[in-house]
């Protein structure tokens, strides 16, 4: 049978009587190394953001409809509970990387005190403080647990089972076996790799009712506990496996397997297990640092008779999930770690057998038992120095930029803007571009199409992703805001949406920008650039154009055609489809009859309703043409003029905009048809007047400035006061009245971007060519220098940096941050030393540091220095360098901007400029 706890004291009564600190110990420090920076990377592409599509549905329901359908293209092949954890999660903590990261870092820190109450059961406490204490600080184990990916929950969820199993067939309890039964079913809903567990468990009860032990319960009452418990998690389990098993087939049948090679295979696992990320900086890996000490300590269990049966257990419950891993691997899911990750723990209780045997060794010979577990819990944190120069770049790595991308999206949003995807590329993939945008900039745009709400025709101008991959170029009027990510941001006008004016064929077409111009309204459809689809698969949605000619004229549709493509799942039939629906109004709508057309009428609407139907399948409208007969006099051209001047006023707000003068955070069509601008540049050559066309004061919740504002006194109407800020022209501002403030500088080390005028002179570092980076000439020791100047009490200094060093052997390569507040020295704030690896580190890491500056005004600088011939500086849309000061802004006063026009004027004694735009409600 199974091993009873080693030295007759694993009952969980009396370890909580006794109050054992090292449960409680190695929770901590697991729970700490997995907080830490835990919400500071990007989303990853397909696996977190797969996660957080299925999650962000907008029910529980929705998530159990959408995990069942796997709705392509999000092929995420699990069941539904930690999709169902993170959207409870993110309905009550809202949109956050650490707060959603959050249920992934408590399961993988349980994974410490649980593996220690394991090894504490199969070798003692020596065994149970190595174990807890290597997988606290496994580096491969928090990066599992750092992702909002379900594996970190799977693992705390086998080895409570296994935990509970082993248990009830030591004592035979009906609780241990209910404990089982849930940790099972839980992990069934979790991931089905728990068939692992159920597998592991029909072993080691065959076991224990082949080879009972002499306190073992009845083998009748052990069988029957186990079936008992096995039916009840399968029973709990099969509604799921019967809703899936059209889509299941459908997803393996095709599936071709692709194992590696079983020596590749595993030391591809011993190695991440020992060493994860070793070769992102140039170190070696070392499998063996993990497989010599598992296999030693099997061997050292296998010779002793009080362990025996623990080596055998341990063995089985890593043959049993790297069996199931490996055999399972295919094309469509093809072999990897963390599909194994119960064989980390086989491997780390191995190791623990070995220095429990050792440990006694030592125990006959004097030692203490403290000193052995002390021994323990220090072998076990030295297992992680493998992974210790790897530390800062894992805890900093940012591989997506999904964050930067989406601050750059925010920059150059406007005060009308929508957001598109202008075509697909892998990994921009559709579903993911739309899960970055909930996620990531949740309200920030318009809709991408027009729909029924009130701001839904307000869409002026639209923002669009572009793949940076070969394809349909973007329209022609639209122009290059930045690049990164993986992506460019081009910046596109969108057409007033009127109401369209039939000729004689109209032909929709389905790019954003233009699908917005064309449609009156939409719901839950979006353009892909070839077709209309459904955004969301499991509700209907519709399609509005309307067409009305001039005045005095009348519209009859003639012929009406379109194409659609439909899809479905296994078994089932294509049941979707998209009805016309036509007529005059809203209120007399007929389904459209070639035989029996609507008469003709002054406007004529046409509403394409999507149903899905009761497969739920993708459905999309390929083409749209339709023929009208116009009849009436449309009257002079004058009145053709004056009629869509009067739909453009219909929808967009026009004003007179003069030179010099602008619409602060207002969308504003000059009479022209030209945008007023709702930023502008002050000066002491140039003054503004700022427009408010609305009948009420535009009260301004934050004063945007870019530029140098050398302490300028302003004056906005009779409100008058002080920008006590100077710096160079790269300096930003984002100033609430009464409130807090930030002040940024960032400079840009791009060939378009550097401006050397905006460091101090004296600067010895210099640019290279071609890339965003600046270097020592002559590998000679090299610095930069920048200041600003505030009058606003500064209460926080941070530093975003991307320092790049060749990591030489000698280590004399560097890269230091220090900070001088007013006349005061300089302090270090960050350094950044060779990891002596012989490769570029450090490219695309952010580093982050911080300090407090209590309240200082005056001078702050910040030196940048580079010692080495092989130290960098980057700095780049995609990788941005920023000094940020958090500034008290409490004594800039309340300001608002009066109807009609306020005008605004500055002076300031020395040389200043600043480009000024306003936030309002």
């Amino acid at each position: 049978m199974i091993p009873p706890a080693a030295g007759g004291i694993l009952n969980v009564q009396n370890l909580f009587k006794k109050i054992n600190p090292w449960p409680i110990l190695l929770f901590l420090v697991a729970l700490a190394l997995r907080l830490y920076e835990l919400g500071g990377p990007s989303m990853a592409f397909h696996d977190e953001l797969t996660t957080l599509a299925r999650s962000l549905e907008p029910s529980f329901a929705e998530v159990l409809a959408a995990a069942i359908k796997q709705f392509p293209p999000f092929i995420d092949f699990q069941p539904p509970l930690y999709y169902l954890v993170t959207h409870g999660v993110v309905a009550l903590g809202g949109h956050g990387d650490f707060w959603v990261r959050l249920p992934a870092a408590l399961a993988g820190a349980v994974c410490a005190p649980l593996l220690y109450w394991l090894g504490l059961r199969l070798g003692g406490p020596v065994c149970g403080v190595f174990a807890g204490a290597a997988v606290a600080v496994n580096l491969y184990h928090i990066d599992v647990s750092q992702q909002v990916r379900l594996y970190a929950l799977w693992g705390a969820l086998t080895l409570a089972g296994l935990l509970a199993l082993m248990r009830a067939l030591n004592g035979g309890r009906r609780r241990d076996w209910a404990v089982f039964a849930l940790a099972l079913a839980a992990g069934f809903y979790t991931s089905y790799l728990a068939l692992g567990l159920l597998v592991l468990a029909a072993l080691l009860t065959a076991w224990a009712l082949a080879v009972p032990g002499r306190d073992a319960p009845a083998r009748r009452r052990t069988l029957l506990g186990f079936l008992g418990a096995s039916a009840a998690a399968v029973a709990a389990f099969w509604p799921w496996l019967e809703v899936t098993s059209g889509v299941r087939g459908y997803l393996l049948d095709a599936a071709v397997p692709l194992r590696p090679p079983l020596y590749e295979a595993l030391t591809t696992v011993f190695a991440a297990f020992s060493s994860h990320y070793a070769t992102v900086i140039g170190r070696p890996e070392l499998p063996w640092l993990m497989a010599g000490a598992a296999v030693a300590g099997l061997l050292l269990g296998l010779a002793r008779a009080a362990q025996r049966r623990s080596a055998i257990l341990v063995a089985v419950l890593f043959v049993v999930f790297f069996g199931l891993a490996w055999g399972r691997a295919s094309a469509a899911h093809p072999f990897q770690v963390r599909y194994g990750l119960p064989c980390l723990f086989a491997t780390l209780l191995a190791a623990g057998l070995g220095l429990a045997a050792l440990a006694d060794w030592l125990r006959r010979r004097g030692v203490g038992a403290a000193a052995g577990q002390g021994l323990a819990l220090v072998l076990g944190l030295a297992l992680a120095a493998p992974s210790l120069p790897v530390a800062p770049f894992f805890y900093r790595r940012d591989d997506s930029r999904l964050k930067t991308l989406a601050a750059a999206l925010r920059a150059a949003a406007g005060p009308a803007t929508s957001l598109a995807l202008w075509r697909e590329s892998d990994p921009w993939l559709r579903p993911y571009f739309e899960t970055f945008a909930r996620w990531y900039l949740p309200g920030v745009f318009l809709t991408a199409l027009p729909d029924a709400s009130p701001a839904g025709r307000q869409a002026r101008d639209m923002l669009l992703l572009v793949p940076a991959t070969p394809g349909t170029p973007p329209p022609a009027g639209a122009r290059l805001v930045t690049a990164l990510a993986g992506t460019e941001i081009w910046h596109s006008p969108v057409a007033n949406a009127t109401p369209l004016v039939p000729s004689d064929g109209f032909t929709a077409r389905f790019a954003p920008d233009v699908a917005f111009a064309e449609l009156t309204s939409s719901r839950n459809v979006r353009a892909t650039g070839s077709s209309l689809v459904l955004a969301e698969s499991v509700r209907a949605g519709e399609a509005v154009y309307v067409f009305t000619p001039q005045p005095g004229q009348r519209v009859a549709l003639t012929g009406l055609e379109w194409d659609t493509e439909t899809a479905s799942y296994p078994g089932q039939s294509p049941s979707g489809r998209v009805i016309a629906l036509v007529g005059p109004d809203a209120e007399h709508l007929t389904p459209y009859d070639s035989d029996s057309p609507p008469p003709p009428a002054e406007s004529l609407m046409l509403r394409l309703y999507f149903r899905p139907g009761y497969s739920r399948g993708p459905l999309a409208l390929t083409r749209l043409d339709a023929r009208f007969a116009v009849s009436g006099d449309p009257g002079p051209p004058a009145a053709v003029a004056a009629e869509q001047a009067r739909r453009l006023a219909a929808n967009t707000q026009i004003a007179p905009c003069p030179a010099g003068t602008i619409f602060p955070d207002r969308y504003v069509l000059g009479p022209d048809g030209t945008v007023c601008p709702a930023v502008g540049r002050l000066a002491s050559d140039a003054s503004l007047t700022l427009a408010n066309a609305t009948a009420a004061p535009l009260a301004v919740t934050r004063l945007d400035l870019t530029g140098n504002p050398g302490g300028a006194a302003v004056s906005l109407g009779a409100t008058q006061f002080q920008l006590p800020l100077a710096g160079p022209q790269l300096l930003t501002a984002a100033l609430v009245p009464g409130g807090p403030g930030t002040v940024r500088l960032a400079p840009l080390y791009t060939d378009a971007g550097f401006n050397p005028d905006a460091a101090l002179p004296g600067a010895t570092a210099v640019k290279r060519a071609g890339e965003p980076v600046l270097t020592c000439p002559d590998a000679k020791p090299c610095e930069i220098l920048y200041e600003l100047t505030t009058g606003y009490p500064a209460k926080r200094l941070e530093l975003t940096w991307f320092p790049r060093l060749l990591g030489d052997a000698a280590g004399h390569n560097n890269a230091t941050a220090e900070i001088a507040v007013g006349d005061g020295p300089f302090q270090s704030l960050d350094s950044f030393s060779s990891l002596q690896s012989g490769r570029w580190d450090g490219l695309g890491v952010t580093r982050r540091a911080a300090t407090a500056l209590g309240g200082a005004t005056g001078r702050i600088r910040l030196r940048l220095r580079l010692a080495g011939d092989g130290a960098q500086l980057w700095s780049s849309p995609e990788t941005p360098m920023a000094l940020t000061l958090a500034v008290d802004t409490g004594s800039l006063p309340p300001l608002a901007i009066a109807p009609g026009t306020t005008p605004m004027t500055a002076a300031a004694p020395g040389p200043w400029g600043i480009t000024v735009g306003f936030d309002t409600p």
